[in-house]
């Protein structure tokens, strides 16, 4: 009895920490890796929405992408390819919380300022 209560309990917690826990993994996996020499995740972004017209078939893109990184399916240049190599592929589970944690902080319409 105590074993289930126990797990119940820590599943609870980590049912309402998951968002704190997706963002800490997001910065731990993805922006301290970008942060250094490898390029920027907001040009990544940004790319991606020039290359695919809107954030939706930007992160379906990028998620078909980042599941089995290929040089077709990268918006890079073949030059940063080349420095670089392509992205290890990623969890379907850690991309479903990542992703959107990605396009949120780099979200365009929340920067434009209207007077």
């Amino acid at each position: 009895m105590a074993k289930i209560s126990y797990r119940l309990v820590l599943g609870i917690l980590l049912l309402f920490n998951m968002p704190a826990f997706a963002k800490e993994s997001f910065e731990h996996a993805c922006v301290t890796c970008h942060s250094t020499n490898i390029p920027d995740l907001e040009m990544i972004y940004f790319r991606y929405l020039q290359t695919h017209g809107s954030t939706k078939r930007s992160q379906k893109a990028m998620r078909l992408y980042l599941l089995n990184p290929t040089i077709q399916g990268s918006t890079l240049p073949p030059q940063v390819l080349k420095s670089f190599g392509l992205h290890p592929p990623l969890s379907p589970a850690l991309l479903d919380q990542m992703l959107p944690l990605y396009f949120e902080r780099y979200d365009v319409k929340k920067r434009i300022q209207f007077k």
